[in-house]
């Protein structure tokens, strides 16, 4: 088979002879998209190129290009890349985009060709069978060892009830303060290894004043002694629930800032983090919450080094979607965090803001994660913007919520979109 190119693009042929005689140039073809548009797809057109684009940016490394070939095929160069890599990076290309706007990918749909050969401008390309295709599962940070395998099936039912069930704390009154905190745990959605391989446990903070006429605080300003105690509470459900379950999964754990920066709550926080074994260390994601910008990069070094001992990963807590988080870099991340629970589904601004905020977390880390994402449209966003991670009301169906470690697939959140219309 040949494919025409443009004066443009066969100037930039000329300069990767190498690479196609390597065979690390390959064509995907996403007419699969475009023939179940129909007339939508000049709307939807655009929507794929820049959903590919992206993802290709997300995973490629430097020195990668790719350009459209035509309305619907995209030739993928990767002069760094062996044969091998640069076939199994464009078939995981493709098939995350059929995924992303069909639910699926069926082999049918998968065309991926690999360029064999430039002749008087025109391209020798030969099609690559489904079966040739390479799909490495990617369990990164929020997938500990023996997920991926716990992953295949759903956990059995007492896991189901164990991670749904809510833990209220009660903490002492300091102030007149009476400190009431509610852990749940949420599913998080590896978008990488389609797999719901770890939980967030969010706490919800109630506070009642015992003053006549006093006004109790926001959780943002806590004195560090009840921020020291709600983490050390957060530690204590977070062990409680990785002793009962059977399918071990990673925990989400959020620690306030609050209570990492002053020497007396610290020490009670690394040092119920210190007794903890090794095993349970080894599923535990430590998220640092309540940050403000303008927080010195220096603090934040020093605060990450004295946790990521007793953790899987740390993370950080962006105090918004704007957030610059460039003094972030070289503190020892492993990646960004969003609280986009705020965010409007209606709002048109929403992919953008997202999209901001995975280029401005790409400055650290490639892990990206977003909470409370409200509707199946904000997942679908922050997938297509490149979050690593997602979570929230809009990701899982009521078959799929708290089961331990199981398989997500993205037809299941079409699946679980059609049953909510009915």
């Amino acid at each position: 088979m040949e494919r025409l190119i443009s004066a443009s693009l066969r100037e930039m042929l000329n300069q990767v002879g190498p690479a196609i005689a390597s065979g690390t140039v390959n064509i995907i073809s996403v007419e699969a998209i475009r023939e179940r548009s129909e007339d939508r797809w000049p709307r939807k057109r655009e929507q794929v190129v820049t959903f590919v684009e992206r993802a290709f940016s997300r995973l490629s490394q430097p020195g990668d290009v790719i350009v459209p070939l035509n309305d619907w095929e995209f030739l993928t160069i990767q002069p760094g890349a062996s044969r091998t890599a640069a076939l199994g990076f464009s078939a995981n290309l493709l098939r995350e985009t059929l995924e992303f706007f069909l639910g699926a990918a069926s082999h049918q749909d998968l065309r991926l060709f690999q360029v064999n050969a430039y002749i008087n401008g025109e391209l020798g390309v030969r099609a690559v069978a489904p079966g040739q295709l390479i799909s490495p599962d990617q369990l990164d940070i929020a997938a500990p060892e023996g997920a991926a395998a716990a992953a295949q099936s759903l956990s059995p039912p007492c896991d189901a009830l164990t991670l749904s069930r809510s833990r209220t704390l009660r903490l002492v009154v300091e102030g007149g303060l009476a400190v009431e905190v509610a852990v749940v745990a949420e599913p998080v959605w590896n978008v990488p290894a389609r797999a719901v391989a770890s939980y967030l446990l969010r706490p919800t903070v109630s506070l009642e004043t015992t003053e006549p006429d006093g006004v109790a605080a926001l959780p943002a300003e806590l004195s560090s002694s009840i921020a020291g105690d709600i983490a050390l509470q957060m530690i204590a459900a977070a062990v409680d629930l990785l002793e009962q379950l059977e399918v071990k999964v990673a925990l989400h754990l959020t620690l306030p800032v609050r209570a990492l920066t002053y020497s007396l709550t610290r020490y009670r926080v690394l040092h119920a983090l210190r007794d903890l074994s090794p095993e349970m260390r080894k599923l535990l994601i430590l998220e640092i919450v309540e940050l403000s910008d303008g927080l010195p990069q220096s603090r934040m070094a020093e605060i990450v080094a004295s946790i990521a001992p007793f953790a899987r990963a740390v993370l950080a807590r962006a105090p918004s979607a704007a957030a610059d988080l460039a003094a972030w870099r070289g503190c020892g991340l492993n990646g960004a965090t969003l609280d986009c629970s705020d965010l409007d589904p209606a709002d048109r601004q929403a992919q953008a803001k997202l999209a901001t905020f995975v280029r401005n977390a790409a400055q650290m880390s490639k892990a990206c994660v977003a909470y409370g994402l409200a509707s199946r449209a904000l997942v679908l966003a922050a997938w297509s913007a490149g979050f690593t991670h997602v979570n929230g009301p809009g990701l899982v169906a009521d078959a799929l919520r708290a089961r331990g470690a199981v398989r997500l697939q993205p037809i299941d959140l079409f699946a679980a979109d059609l049953a909510d219309r009915r």
